[in-house]
This record gives C-alpha cells, sequence and structure tokens, in this order.
C-alpha cells in the first residue's frame, strides 16, 4: 500500500504542471522499482526469457534473473508483469523538437531517446531540464544548427560560404555543448572539408545529409558518422532509379564506409497520406496530440503537401522511390550496415508514433520483427555510446544499463504492432502505467485545443497580412510559455507577405523575434525586410544581434555588408547593362549574362537577365530579377532559378566588373565583365 501511494503521489505532482505548459517531473523517481514475473526481450539476442525479475535503483537496472533467484528489497514498487513483455524504450535518432510540449508524445509512445537534429539554445536547456527531472521525456541528445551553404535551402540554417567561418562555428558548436554537428546537402565542397576536418580536431561527430556537390561515395570515405535518410544516399549517388546490380554495388560501398544510416522508411508515406486528404490527418486521433507549435506547420496554408496538378504523379513517384528504399535497406541490413530508426518528425510524422509506423516499414521492407527493433534500441545505443563521451549505455536489458523501458501487453517479436500495446513506460527509473500517461495525454490534449483552435484565427490572419486581427487573436496566447507556433511557418508567412504587404511582413517578422529571441535567423529576417522597406538604419540592430548569436553566419555577414554599403549613394550609375561570366568554383563550367538595370518611376531599382549561349548571343527570354540594390560601389542582383535564388554581388570601378555570385545548392564562384551601356 505503501509503494501505490508513493507512486500515485508521483503522477499527482506531475499532472497540474503538464496541463500548464510543459510537462513536468517530480523531484526524484521512486528509488527502487522491481517488474517480477515478467518476460523479458533483451535485445542481446532474439529470445525471450520467461518469468524474470528486474529491479531498477537509480535510474539504472540494478538485477536480472529468474523470478525464483532474485530477492525483492524491501518499500520498493512492484509491478506485476505477468503475461507481458519487458523490453528495452525506443530511439528516434531524426527528430524536430518545436517545443517541449513534444516531449510527453515521445515518451507515451515508448520513445524514451530522441536524436534532435538542428539545435538551438533552447534544445540544450531542454536537454538538461530533461536530465535533472524538471521535464518529463526522453532523453535528448541535440545536434547543432543545420549548416548549409548560400544561400541556404531553409532560411533559418546556419550559412557557411568559406572554410574558416565554417571550422569556427564548429569549434563553437563544441563549446556550446551540442552534441553532433548537422550538415545539410548543399555546402561547397572545401567548405564540407573544413567542417569534417575541424569536428576531427574538436572530438565532436558529424552527422546530416550527403553533400551533393562531393556525392556519396566521397562522403562515405569521411568521417562522417551518420548519413540522414537513405533517399538521401540515393540521391547524391544516382541521377535516375538504379538498377539492382547499381544497388548491390552501392550497398557495398555503404558497408565499407562503417558509417551508420537512418533509413527514414516513414517519410514517404506520411507525405502521401497528407497529399491524398490532408483534412482527414488533421481530423485523425493522432493529430489531436500534436503540440501547437508542430500542428501549425501541418495546417493547410503551411503544409509542404499542397495538391496540385502534379499530385497524381509526385503519388506514383513517391511509391516508385519507397521500393527502391525497400531493396536498398534489405541489401545494407544483410551486410551489417548500422541502421538506426530516425522518422524525421514532426515535420514529417508525430511525434512518437511515427517510430511505430518506421518499425513497420522496415517490416514491410522485408525486416523480421526482431530486426526492425534493433534499429529502435540496440543499434542507437552503441551509436551514441560510440559518439557521445556523455552518453548512457542504454538500448537493451543488463546490469548497469540505463533504466529506460517498455512493458508491453504482448510480444513484439510475434508482431512489431504490438510494441505500441504499451502497459507502462519507464524513462531513467521513473515508472509510469499506460492509464497515468493517458491522464497526462488528456489534460495536454485539451489544453493544447484551445490554442489550436485559436491558431486557425491567427494563421487565416497571418495569411492576409491582417496583423491587428492577428494580435487580437494571440492576446490570450501571452501566458503560454511554450512556443505555440513555429517559427519556419512565421518565417513563410512574412516571405508571403513581403511582395504586397511589406509592412505586413515585417510586423510578423517582429513576432518571430519576441517568439524565438535567441534565433539569428528570426533576427536576420527582421533586418532583410527592413532593409526592403529602405529603414536601413533600424535594420542595423537586428542583423548586428543576428551575428552577436551567430558571429559567423554568412548570411547574416552578407546583409550586414549590404545594408551600409546600401547608406551610401552609389558612385557609379546604376542604370545600364552589366555583362558578367560567372564560374563555378568547383566544376569549372562558366556562364555568360546580361543584367539589364532600369530605374522605376519610383526610384527603385529593378531588372532583367538574359542568359547568352555564346559571347553577345542571347539564348532565350529575359526573366525579370527579384531585387537590384545599389549602394557605393557595390551591386546586388538576384534572379529567380528553378531550385531557388541566385545571387550576383558585384564591384564597379567605371566599367570593369568584379565580384562573386551565389546559388541553390552551393553552386558558387568569382565574376567578372563589363559594363557596356
Amino acid at each position: 500500500m505503501r509503494a501505490k501511494n508513493l507512486l500515485i503521489l508521483n503522477i499527482l505532482l506531475l499532472l497540474p504542471v503538464i496541463c500548464l505548459g510543459p510537462a513536468m517531473a517530480s523531484t526524484t523517481p521512486s528509488d527502487t522499482v522491481v517488474f517480477s514475473h515478467v518476460s523479458v526481450i533483451t535485445m542481446r539476442t532474439d529470445q525471450v526469457l520467461a518469468d524474470q525479475t528486474v529491479i531498477v535503483s537509480g535510474g539504472k537496472i540494478l538485477k536480472m534473473g529468474p523470478t525464483k533467484d532474485v530477492a525483492v528489497p524491501k518499500d520498493s514498487v512492484t509491478v506485476d508483469g505477468s503475461g507481458k513483455y519487458l523490453m528495452p524504450g525506443l530511439a528516434d535518432l531524426h527528430v524536430h523538437l518545436f517545443s517541449s510540449d513534444d516531449l510527453l508524445s515521445y515518451a507515451a509512445n515508448g520513445v524514451t531517446t530522441v536524436l534532435n537534429m538542428d539545435g538551438s539554445p533552447m534544445h540544450l536547456r531542454w536537454r538538461e531540464q530533461v536530465r535533472r527531472g524538471e521535464i518529463l521525456g526522453p532523453a535528448i541528445y541535440t545536434a547543432s544548427h543545420t549548416m548549409d551553404g548560400l544561400p541556404p535551402l531553409n532560411e533559418m540554417f546556419f550559412t557557411a560560404e568559406k572554410p574558416e567561418t565554417a571550422a569556427a562555428y564548429v569549434r563553437e558548436s563544441k563549446r556550446a555543448g551540442y552534441d553532433f554537428i548537422k550538415l545539410y546537402g548543399t555546402l561547397r565542397p572545401d567548405v564540407f572539408r573544413a567542417i569534417l576536418q575541424a569536428a576531427a580536431q574538436e572530438k565532436i561527430p558529424v552527422a546530416g545529409h550527403i553533400n551533393r556537390q562531393v556525392g556519396a561515395l566521397e562522403v562515405l570515405k569521411s568521417n562522417q558518422v551518420l548519413a540522414a535518410h537513405l533517399e538521401d544516399l540515393i540521391f547524391s549517388r544516382f541521377d535516375r532509379p538504379p538498377t539492382d546490380p547499381e544497388l548491390v554495388e552501392f550497398a557495398d560501398a555503404i558497408a565499407a564506409s562503417r558509417i551508420t544510416v537512418t533509413p527514414n522508411l516513414n517519410v514517404n508515406p506520411t507525405n502521401a497520406a497528407q497529399l491524398k486528404d490532408l483534412d482527414a490527418v488533421l481530423r485523425s486521433a493522432e493529430a489531436d496530440l500534436l503540440p501547437p507549435a508542430a500542428y501549425s506547420q501541418w495546417m493547410p496554408a503551411n503544409s509542404r503537401n499542397e495538391r496540385n496538378d502534379q499530385t497524381a504523379q509526385q503519388l506514383e513517384q513517391m511509391q516508385q522511390v519507397q521500393t527502391i528504399l525497400y531493396k536498398l535497406v534489405r541489401l545494407l541490413n544483410a551486410r551489417g550496415v548500422r541502421l538506426v530508426l530516425g522518422t524525421d518528425a514532426a515535420p514529417y510524422g508525430f511525434p512518437g508514433l511515427s517510430a511505430h509506423q518506421e518499425l513497420a516499414e522496415l517490416v514491410e521492407a522485408g525486416f523480421t520483427p526482431y530486426q526492425a527493433l534493433v534499429t529502435a534500441t540496440r543499434n542507437p545505443g552503441e551509436f551514441l555510446a560510440e559518439n557521445v563521451p556523455s552518453a548512457e549505455h542504454f538500448g537493451t536489458i543488463e546490469e548497469g544499463f540505463a533504466a529506460d523501458l517498455l512493458l508491453l501487453a504482448a510480444n513484439p517479436l510475434a508482431n512489431v504492432q504490438n510494441a505500441k500495446r504499451i502497459d507502462g513506460v519507464m524513462l531513467r527509473g521513473r515508472w509510469l502505467p499506460a492509464a497515468e500517461i493517458g491522464k497526462l495525454q488528456a489534460s495536454v490534449r485539451a489544453h493544447n485545443a484551445e490554442i489550436k483552435q485559436r491558431l486557425l484565427e491567427i494563421d487565416a490572419a497571418l495569411e492576409m497580412g491582417d496583423m491587428g486581427r492577428a494580435e487580437k487573436a494571440a492576446e490570450p496566447l501571452a501566458v503560454e510559455k511554450p512556443p505555440w507556433i513555429a517559427e519556419w511557418v512565421l518565417m513563410t508567412k512574412a516571405r508571403k507577405l513581403q511582395g504586397t504587404k511589406l509592412p505586413a511582413a515585417i510586423q510578423v517578422a517582429r513576432w518571430s523575434v519576441r517568439m524565438y529571441p535567441e534565433s539569428f535567423s528570426a533576427y536576420t529576417l527582421l533586418a532583410d525586410l527592413l532593409m526592403q522597406a529602405g529603414k536601413l538604419s533600424d535594420a542595423l540592430p537586428p542583423v548586428r544581434e543576428s551575428l552577436r548569436l551567430e558571429p559567423n553566419n554568412a548570411a547574416s555577414l552578407n546583409l550586414l555588408e549590404k545594408i551600409q554599403a546600401l547608406q551610401e549613394p552609389p558612385r557609379f550609375t546604376p542604370v545600364g547593362t552589366y555583362r558578367i561570366e560567372y564560374t563555378n568554383d568547383q566544376s569549372g563550367e562558366t556562364q555568360s549574362s546580361d543584367l539589364l538595370i532600369e530605374a522605376a518611376p519610383d526610384g527603385r531599382l529593378t531588372g532583367k537577365k538574359s542568359d547568352l549561349r555564346e559571347k553577345g548571343d542571347q539564348g532565350g527570354e529575359a526573366s525579370a530579377l527579384r531585387s537590384v540594390q545599389a549602394g557605393r560601389d557595390r551591386l546586388w542582383a538576384v534572379a529567380e532559378t528553378p531550385y531557388g535564388p541566385l545571387e550576383f554581388r558585384i564591384t564597379v570601378q567605371n566599367t570593369d566588373l568584379t565580384g562573386y555570385w551565389a546559388g541553390p545548392f552551393g553552386r558558387n564562384g568569382k565574376l567578372a565583365g563589363k559594363k557596356i551601356k
């Protein structure tokens, strides 16, 4: 009775705080918890150990053995495991945490360890709060800000344009306490190599996407330890669907590299479900548990999966790619490549639930339930133990390992779906029965429902640029501490508005700064929009604050240089034709274009870009430049391409032109030319 009362007291301590904000844990777990008469799946083998007793104390597995041979300590909490199965908690090594509200969803679904793949100072705080028992949730490991080239594929990414600034960021990330360096796929090869060299010197592991300019085979020879997305590996190796013999050869190369891979098989099915019927997805019971910040990214106006006249082809392509992924993941598993579960939740899956979808996808691909579960337990535990010195040993049930455990009502080795039949979760020795988890989720669901309903009104107002209506709708949310709308959503809204309602776009950017005061990208967005509005003096403080937060971010450095130059009148006549040749630093490929710059009636600079096949020979219709700006001896012109913006930074000396260009996917280099009119 005393043990039962202690358990109820621990849960009651949790409930009031979870209803109001981040899920708070009691100050200390019960000293000792005993699982008796339980069938144990250690995950060292695919055997089930019947009628075992497992003793947990101090957050560790203290002892395990046949029930008849193990003495139960006095005053311990005893959990009757008769007819039940005890296995290690699951790990998801590719998540994106939008708020601390996400953490309960992971824990409730048996995910007891996560690797956050795009970090910030708030993630470092959550990691420590979970460790201290102040927030209820899985153990958190976190990578740095995602490092990308300039221009980045996502403005929230840290941009690295030069090897020396990239190396400096690696050193800063190590000092800040991040567990990994996270890479995206568009970095210049020289920058990529500088990152890996600095990471080796700093002894911090590198994870992330496969660099498209370097290519998969070269990345496999590097010291990058984790490849996120099996699909990314394929696309960085082949520019067409590979043949079966090519897949075999590629699998051999991956196996020889000793790199660890997250298959991320759940992403295509998740995207397909949203493309087929997003409304049905958002009305589902699973969506009820999406925390508001994550939910804001799934809303129709913000969804990455928007139906259009190409939807049928997209769905067909997803299925074709999924078939190739199934083939390759089977080949990798047969060759002993270490595979670790990763889902890319919450952008591409429900937190916690997506882990079970990934397990089902692995079985669909041909894995046994045991092989699938290894990717979510033993393999992640070994991977983190090898790469993160502070990592606890977890992922198997053995003495001395972390007590992150699942108690299941049925055997997951018989059917991997049984891993969802959770009777209780243990987080580092803290025992939470399923009934109490349900109460916590119900409280959070009710609380979040009110915020989500208000989010619908806020989102509609932001989409229209009606900031008065948005501010009014958001007033009751002033007391909400966790971010209740994703920074990516605010950034996207601001960019949508900047062409037609620039003042409203600036207000949205100010919202983002208030909501995310530690985000360098929020300040860069605000500074850029203020610059576009001609408010150069107002733009300087936010760009400087961005650089205070991240001194080596190339996008902010470039923006500061631009703002300072624009504060002076041009020393040349901006109107005219600029004939430039620009060379890709890596491939040596040279292109030629004419930039025709004109002055609009209101004094703004506009222009068009015409590509040249041969010198003086226009190769097609001229396309409008997105923006043109001039100051001091500099001119900036931004053109659109099918893959993203292409920026020309031109220095003008009489008629001579020199400078630099930066295009999508890290394609950039020097430029030169003449001003011919």
